[in-house]
């Protein structure tokens, strides 16, 4: 994967957030404005979409969703939105969230189709694995967004923080694997992130998993 956005300017307040730990930062977020979108259409979530390559292509290839991209960067927001804008893909937009706090705020109940989580921050501290995305409480806000059907993909490569995932998932009621835990084969989506490209590259494994929800 070769396509890179657009960086534009990166302005003082930005940069300053840039370096600053973003998941401490509070902030109120207002539900995301599916007008902006022109149509209703099942949403895709991309949490935590990084360069935005990944969100780029996934609305390519799934005309048939409204991708949601979450991302707590300012300056990733923009240059997403700034980039499918020159792309003229209208079917993607980002909003600055923390999915981990704002998805019950943000996304509207049953109407996520496909949700991806690629490679989550880890958290490493034991006083903070309460932070992980992916645990039982989200979830369960989760699962009042889903569509019956929708699809949950994950990859990391921190072995610990995969088998987390897996374990948190395996638990759950309603849920059906269509990839168990592994760390060999492809991309479960057929989509390679920037990221999983460079450890690839350099011969490290990717964990990855996919579940469907049939309901609770």
């Amino acid at each position: 994967m070769t396509e890179k956005l657009e960086r534009t300017r990166v302005t003082p307040r930005e940069r300053h957030r840039r370096h600053a730990n973003p998941f401490a930062m509070r902030f109120e977020v207002a539900p995301v404005d599916l007008g902006v979108y022109g149509r209703t259409q099942p949403l895709a979530l991309d949490i935590g979409f990084g360069e935005g390559i990944f969100a780029i292509e996934l609305a390519r290839r799934h005309p048939e969703w409204n991708v949601l991209g979450f991302e707590i960067r300012e300056h990733y927001v923009r240059w997403l939105n700034d980039g499918a804008r020159a792309r003229e893909i209208t079917n993607l937009h980002a909003v600055q969230a923390n999915a981990s706090t704002h998805l019950d705020t943000v996304v509207p109940d049953k109407s996520v189709g496909f949700v991806a989580i690629n490679f989550p921050d880890p958290w490493f501290k034991r006083r903070h694995i309460k932070r992980r995305v992916l645990n039982g409480p989200w979830l369960a806000i989760l699962e009042k967004k889903l569509l019956p059907g929708a699809e949950l993909h994950a990859m990391s490569d921190y072995e610990p923080i995969a088998r987390q995932m897996n374990k948190v998932m395996s638990v759950a009621a309603g849920w059906d694997v269509v990839v168990p835990l592994t760390s060999t084969g492809p991309s479960t989506t057929g989509i390679m992130t920037e990221r999983e490209a460079r450890h690839s590259g350099r011969g490290e494994p990717i964990h990855r998993m996919a579940y469907r929800f049939r309901g609770c």
